[in-house]
């Protein structure tokens, strides 16, 4: 082998060492190397075949508009025989226009929580609050969403050492209705003596669902996380305008963002997945 050909092998084995992040073969995401050679990269790439679901497993109990209680659960997805105990979360939220009809177990969002459970997360599908005629209080129909997902994160939290989850690397999503409620609840901010604990929330994830200025009770400030957006340019019932708004708003407060535009596609562009989905892993794991 002559003398060009060695610096070059010297210098593509220098990268994967340094790639790996340890001679012992480890990256920061905890992949070994020799799964990192047949696999990929952890939480950018599918590193693992299936994933075990523990579907309605309850978190907690709040009153409707209607002044009856109600039992709210959610659905755990996770990485197939995953000896991790430190992985990052997704709270995924369902859409639906805020009225009865879908909840936890919609389709995109099981797909979303699949997708990213075999890269390596832990995902949690979470049921909340829904009216009849949400228009007629829409702010209230919201409120209640934003509420119950604080619920939702606060279970998380608590049970994070039995699902091996790293309280500080958690990621806010939801799609449609479901994603105005995650803008709406990580942009939201305590007021008076309220207690609103959004520590450890490293990203949010808005597909297709950034809120008008009737559904959102939120001003942007700095301290928001950094956000990815999912948007079709065609989109007849939330307003692709919604997110480039949205990114002005994030832009003028220095806030990391990306908008995945989708030309020409319409409401909730499930046939585009494939695509948006490596976009918002790459997003994410920048913040883990």
């Amino acid at each position: 082998m002559d003398m060009k050909k060695s610096v070059i092998l010297f210098a593509i084995l220098w990268e994967v060492v340094l790639f790996s992040g340890s001679v012992s073969g480890e990256n920061h995401s905890g992949v070994k190397l020799d799964q990192l050679k047949k696999y990929g990269i952890r939480y950018l790439d599918l590193v693992f075949d299936s994933v075990q679901v523990s579907k309605d497993v309850f978190f907690g109990e709040v009153t409707n508009y209607r002044g009856k209680v109600e039992k709210l659960t959610l659905d755990v997805y996770t990485p197939f025989n995953d000896s991790e105990k430190k992985r990052p979360a997704i709270m995924w939220i369902h859409g639906g226009g805020f009225r009865p009809g879908n909840d936890k177990t919609q389709k995109y969002i099981v797909q979303m929580s699949k997708e990213f459970a075999k890269r390596g997360y832990v995902c949690f599908s979470i049921d909340y609050r829904v009216r009849e005629t949400p228009k007629d209080d829409i702010l209230g129909t919201v409120s209640d969403a934003v509420s119950d997902a604080m619920l939702a994160l606060n279970w998380i939290r608590e049970n994070s050492k039995k699902f091996g989850i790293d309280k500080n690397k958690l990621v806010i999503g939801g799609g449609s209705a479901g994603g105005m409620t995650a803008v709406n609840f990580c942009c939201k901010d305590a007021e008076g003596s309220e207690k609103w604990d959004k520590k450890g929330i490293v990203a949010m994830v808005d597909l297709w669902g950034s809120p008008p200025v009737t559904h959102r009770f939120y001003r942007i400030d700095p301290t928001d996380p950094p956000a990815v957006i999912v948007h079709g340019t065609a989109d007849a019932l939330v307003a692709y305008s919604n997110s480039v708004e949205l990114v002005k708003e994030l832009e003028a407060n220095k806030i990391p963002h990306e908008l995945v535009t989708i030309e020409g596609a319409g409401h909730t562009p499930s046939a585009h997945m494939k695509e948006f989905v490596v976009s918002i892993s790459k997003f994410l794991y920048k913040f883990l």
